[in-house]
């Protein structure tokens, strides 16, 4: 197992961030997920690319929010689960990239007016 996905794996890791990108490219039999995360000023975002994707199933998709994302990784194949109240994704990848990483100043959250 990869180091990046080994981070990943840990428990929650990937639900404490937000979801707010999912792009299916059937032509190149690709997943790929942008993750976001801010703490007061600085925000982080993320990108992880699936490839050699195979057995997706979606069912309902909501908005751009915080969701149960689960990796793991069997005898070579990587297997995604992402839930929410309503929606799912799953499915199965031989590799996984993470192509893009960026770090950048953010207007902190406000909390109820």
């Amino acid at each position: 197992m990869n180091a990046e996905l080994a981070a990943l794996t840990t428990p929650s890791a990937l639900s404490s961030h937000d979801l707010f990108y999912v792009h299916l490219d059937e032509r190149h039999c690709s997943v790929t997920l942008g993750f976001t995360a801010q703490e007061g000023h600085e925000a982080f975002e993320f990108f992880l690319t699936f490839t050699d994707v195979r057995n997706v199933s979606v069912r309902g998709w909501g908005p751009p929010e915080r969701k149960n994302v689960r990796l793991g990784k069997t005898d070579g194949v990587i297997t995604a689960s992402i839930e929410a109240q309503g929606s799912s994704l799953s499915f199965e990848a031989a590799d996984m990239a993470m192509p893009r990483t960026r770090s950048f100043q953010a207007v902190p959250p406000q909390s109820g007016t």
